[in-house]
């Protein structure tokens, strides 16, 4: 099957603007710019022809506003990006990854509202130690805006999931973390551990170093029963599991990632190596296979809707031969790293 007869899931990127300077951002280098990355909002027109156009038909289960680049929160349109998916896709349910000091009350009531028409939905919210530490990762956000967006969200029925990324600077806060989440009305509590061991912070006066936590339960999840609303996240994402055709875990969910400069990727992992095509792509080929760089080339042209339907990209020769032998033959050092292929 092709990747685009087997779409259920779209992961959209919609700006590579944010507000913070998180350490072990892809989008910068040492908690400052990257240099070269271009700030981009995705195309609202574009995205209303991928709703209305290229998606009709087509019972996409799941749309995750997620960020690679940037907080999806950032793009000036994302209430119309919401409302023009639900009016085509009410079958869909929606997920948005945010650091949360971003905009006022007054938007995310606005967003809950907005998120209503969805088939279920819910916002993750990244709270990263209490006031004294989650600056220290999360940098140049507002813990005390943080926790007011949070709270105005979950007051007008918005269902919250707050991640805390664990260090050994927080460690000692999970439980105080916790209970201020139910405290917010959050749903759940979810801890995890960073994706880099240790990282370096070089931006103007600041000047240290993060040290990851890894306990042997990385993960651990909370529910309070007190605030849950009803959902049905959950069930979709049971039924994308059925799929068993393909080695790569996102064929196998029928999931694609479009970044904000348009360009469809087959996952966030391969997805965050590229940049808009001004970015420098040096020793892009290590990442896939020797002297293959041209694979990016050619994914910024034959991959870009901006040229394209949504069909026509995932029907072209780049997901139909080039990345399905690869992925048949384990060629790229990516796919080997992150997912065992």
């Amino acid at each position: 099957m092709s990747w685009f007869t087997r779409l259920h899931k779209l992961q959209l990127d919609p700006t590579s603007h944010c507000n913070a300077r998180c350490g072990a951002c892809v989008r910068n280098v040492y908690g400052s710019d990257k240099p070269g990355l271009e700030l981009k909002h995705f195309n609202l027109d574009v995205w209303e022809r991928i709703a209305i156009e290229d998606t009709k038909g087509c019972h996409i289960q799941h749309l995750s506003l997620n960020g690679n680049w940037g907080d999806a929160i950032m793009h000036p349109h994302i209430l119309d990006i919401i409302k023009i998916w639900t009016t085509s896709h009410p079958e869909s349910e929606i997920s948005i990854a945010t650091n949360g000091s971003i905009r006022d009350k007054e938007f995310w009531i606005k967003l809950a509202s907005a998120l209503k028409y969805a088939n279920g939905s819910n916002v993750g919210f990244s709270i990263d130690g209490m006031e004294d530490t989650h600056h220290i990762y999360r940098r140049k956000t507002s813990y005390s805006k943080l926790v007011e967006n949070i709270k105005a969200f979950t007051n007008a029925d918005g269902l919250a999931i707050i991640y805390m990324t664990l260090f050994e600077h927080n460690k000692h806060q999970i439980e105080e973390v916790k209970e201020l989440s139910r405290e917010l009305g959050a749903e759940r509590f979810i801890t995890r551990s960073s994706h880099v061991s240790k990282m370096k912070i070089r931006d103007g006066k600041d000047n240290y170093e993060i040290e990851g936590y890894y306990p042997e339960i990385q993960n651990q999840q909370f529910s309070f029963i007190e605030n849950q609303k009803p959902s049905n996240y959950m069930k979709h994402n049971q039924i994308n599991k059925l799929h068993t055709e393909s080695k790569c875990p996102w064929k196998q969910a029928g999931e694609v990632q479009i970044d904000p400069w348009g360009i469809v990727w087959p996952c966030c992992y391969i997805s965050k190596f590229g940049g808009g095509g001004s970015m420098d792509y040096v020793n892009l080929d290590e990442v896939f296979a020797p002297n293959n760089n041209d694979i990016i080339d050619n994914a910024f042209e034959q991959n870009n809707l901006n040229k394209h339907t949504l069909k026509q990209v995932l029907e072209n020769q780049w997901f139909d031969t080039t990345l399905n032998n690869a992925i048949a033959k384990s060629e790229w050092k990516i796919c080997n790293e992150t997912c065992g292929i």
